[in-house]
């Protein structure tokens, strides 16, 4: 709906206020002057004299009416005669609204609505006006027919008035400024709402409700007036009859009476496999404007997936092969919806689609616009970019390897074992990753293909916390022109999103230093995600003998008071500093021994990962992080691979016919399913407490009819579980035995 027109007499009022030279001026004469300038036309004229021949509106017109009534020698004073110091003030009303009295800032002036100003423009003979508990004020003539309400919500105030046949009602903030408003009106039995953000010109939705109780509602955009969502409802109805969406005022989706058709992929249908007369395919061009302009952030995931459920083709495939369109053209089509595909897909689709994209870029026939996949990489699908990347390089390799393998043996001649296949395979089609894969692009200047890698380190550093990146910083600078480590770190980068490069979600705050320099501390996980870790110290501290060959591995050097930590099984040892322990401020409390170790298994995890440069990384998808390259979600396995070199931890089969009480063995534990069991454990603290999925516990002993377990969340409270009950779990359960004399 159109903003009110201004009365004439608010035209009349505006004109003085901005023209002052001619406030001396007759009302004749200025009305002469503006029909001339084209601001009133005869009618109006009519209107604003209207108060010169004794219509009853003299006693209440306008200050300047009565100021130019007065210049033609009319006196409207016929109450008490003013002093000669008298100044008149005149009224401003607001331009959309003739209502409301605005300040000269053009704010709405909250005077007009005291009680004492209501009383002055509304006389007790003919209105009644009445203030609530709550401040609300209501204004009706004699006969109870309202003339205006005002009520307050929390210092802002809705105003509900009539104007032409209209109910008005404009929200008003505390500072003064309208910030919405709807009218109401009746048409042909029907009944319109039309609300309004702010003072825009076109509306932002307009509800209409029916006689027989049915009603519906219309969105708008409030920039462009085109419809953008529309429904009805049947009168006591739980679901909408009919819902149509919209894009740039044309449906992309119908649903009605529960049926429900995508117009937009229709139409696109139809662009595409459109025939000319002689039934030969052709181009309508209609296409550009239905992709470019219909297809956007809110629909153009389920446009892809409906494209496809309809016709069996890949949309963009299918425009790229309309060569009836320029090149140009079809680039900014396919542009168009890939970069508002990976803005709006998840993180996981969106990183799989570029990864594609991207690899054919590179390694294939691909479209050449690498630079442009590049861009559309984001904080949500870096991670999945990168390691679907990797993965695709991992299984086209092996692929490639086995077909030349396949063709070279039906070759005369030609023996070609295994590895010399592999050797091949890796000059033809190497593993690699997405950085390294750029650099390699000899095609591009150095310059740009630095370039090209540095967006994407930048991007992986965009929103870590300041220690993280200057940890993450400090590493790559220690390898810059090594772009598999340095796709490692962003590895690393894509574990956190807080403070500690080892806790995704939590802020970098600092604990106090644990002075327990023993494995007899208490301890419990910190907010690092590496419960499998924990869980089997837990285990090997409760079993006295294992212990004592854990004590063996790490030593405290006197003279420095460093930890030495041998990783027995991984053949490594490393020197754990005071300076590390305050750069892994997250880890576990209650023993140093036990952060020592921590500190060290990242350090081989990340070392590790560094130098394994034909493995592929995956992505814990509940967690949102990568695994395998720090301390977070590695398997329960990993720790007795490295920790000892005794041969690989076994699988319990039977949990009750178990002895968990072997001094020699340790047995960690989780849940194979994908819940939490709650009621078939209690805990020392707890009546009953909940076993978790997706995390690590020790089994530290056993009777005859109870197991005891540990969370590595509180070492201190043993859990016990009946022995029929703990089958229930369904627990993957690893024993890990060590020759102990």
């Amino acid at each position: 709906m159109p903003i009110p027109e201004m009365t004439p007499q608010q035209k009349y009022q505006q004109f003085i206020q901005t023209h002052p030279k001619y406030k001396n001026l007759s009302i004749d004469k200025v009305c002469s002057i503006m029909v001339k300038e084209k601001l009133l036309n005869a009618n109006d004229v009519k209107e604003l004299k209207k108060p010169l021949f004794g219509n009853g509106f003299v006693n209440s017109a306008p200050a300047f009416i009565e100021e130019g009534m007065n210049n033609l020698g009319i006196n409207t004073n016929n109450k008490k005669t003013k002093p000669k110091n008298y100044v008149e003030v005149p009224k401003r009303y607001h331009p959309n609204f003739s209502e409301l009295e605005v300040t000269k800032s053009g704010k709405v002036d909250f005077n007009q609505f005291s009680m004492q100003s209501l009383k002055a423009k509304y006389d007790s003979k003919n209105y009644t006006i009445t203030k609530n508990d709550n401040g609300n004020i209501s204004v009706t003539k004699k006969d109870g027919t309202p003339v205006m309400s005002i009520n307050e919500f929390f210092g802002e105030k809705n105003v509900t008035y009539e104007n032409n046949g209209k109910i008005v009602t404009v929200g008003i903030s505390k500072t003064g400024e309208i910030h919405n408003y709807q009218t109401t009106e009746i048409k042909n039995n029907v009944q319109y709402t039309k609300r309004y953000d702010g003072t825009n010109k076109f509306p932002s939705r307009v509800y209409s409700k029916y006689p027989d109780g049915s009603h519906g509602q219309i969105n708008y955009d409030t920039k462009t007036g085109k419809i953008t969502f529309q429904d009805f409802w049947e009168k006591d109805g739980n679901s909408p009859q009919k819902v149509i969406e919209y894009t740039n005022g044309q449906p992309y989706r119908k649903s009605i009476n529960g049926k429900t058709e995508f117009v937009l992929v229709n139409d696109l249908k139809d662009d595409i496999f459109a025939k000319n007369a002689l039934g030969l395919p052709t181009t309508r061009q209609s296409l550009s404007n239905n992709v470019l302009k219909r297809i956007t952030s809110v629909n153009v995931t389920e446009t892809i997936k409906e494209y496809k459920k309809l016709t069996g083709n890949n949309l963009i495939d299918d425009i790229e092969n309309e060569i009836g369109l320029p090149r140009s053209t079809r680039d900014k089509l396919i542009n168009h919806i890939e970069t508002l595909y990976c803005k709006e897909a998840s993180g996981e689709e969106s990183g799989k689609y570029l990864a594609q994209a991207l690899y054919d870029d590179i390694s294939g026939l691909g479209s050449g616009k690498l630079s442009e996949h590049l861009k559309m990489i984001n904080s949500e699908n870096l991670k999945y970019v990168m390691t679907e990347y990797k993965t695709i390089s991992f299984n086209n390799f092996y692929k490639t390897s086995d077909d030349i393998r396949s063709l070279l043996e039906h070759i005369p001649g030609i023996r070609l074992d295994y590895k010399d296949s592999e050797n091949l395979t890796k000059k033809l089609v190497p593993i690699e990753g997405l950085l390294t894969a750029i650099q390699g692009e000899t095609g591009i200047p150095k310059a740009k293909r630095d370039s090209l890698t540095k967006q994407i380190v930048d991007l992986a550093l965009k929103d870590k916390a300041p220690e993280v990146k200057k940890r993450i910083s400090r590493d790559i600078a220690n390898h810059p022109e090594d772009y598999h480590k340095v796709e490692i770190d962003i590895y690393r980068a894509e574990n956190t999103k807080g403070g500690d490069l080892r806790n995704p979600n939590l802020k970098n705050q600092k604990t106090k230093e644990t002075k327990n320099k023993t494995f007899n501390g208490q301890i419990k996980q910190g907010k690092t995600g590496d419960c499998w870790l924990l869980a089997g110290l837990n285990s090997i501290i409760a079993k006295p003998k294992m212990r004592a060959e854990l004590e063996k591995l790490v030593k405290i050097d006197s003279k420095t008071g460093d930890y030495i930590v041998n990783l027995k099984g991984a053949k490594k040892t490393y020197r754990i500093t005071k300076r590390d322990l305050q750069e892994y401020p997250n880890l576990a409390t209650g023993s140093e021994k036990v952060n020592a170790i921590e500190i060290a298994m990242d350090k081989y995890l990340r070392d590790d990962a560094y130098n394994d440069r034909n493995d592929s990384q995956f992505v814990d998808k509940e967690f949102g992080s990568v695994s395998t390259v720090d301390l977070n979600g590695n398997g329960l396995t990993t720790l007795w691979n490295t920790l000892f070199d005794n041969g690989e931890p076994d699988l319990v089969r039977d949990p009750l016919k178990e002895n968990f009480n072997a001094p020699n063995k340790t047995y960690t534990m989780s849940l194979m399913g994908d819940e939490d069991i709650y009621g078939l454990a209690r805990s020392e603290k707890e009546e009953n407490c909940t076993i978790h999925k997706r995390h690590a516990y020790s089994i530290v002993g056993s009777d005859e009819k109870n197991i005891y377990l540990l969370n590595p969340w509180d070492s201190d409270n043993k859990i016990t579980i009946a022995r029929a009950d703990f089958k229930k779990l369904g627990a993957y359960i690893v024993s890990y035995e060590l020759d102990i004399a």
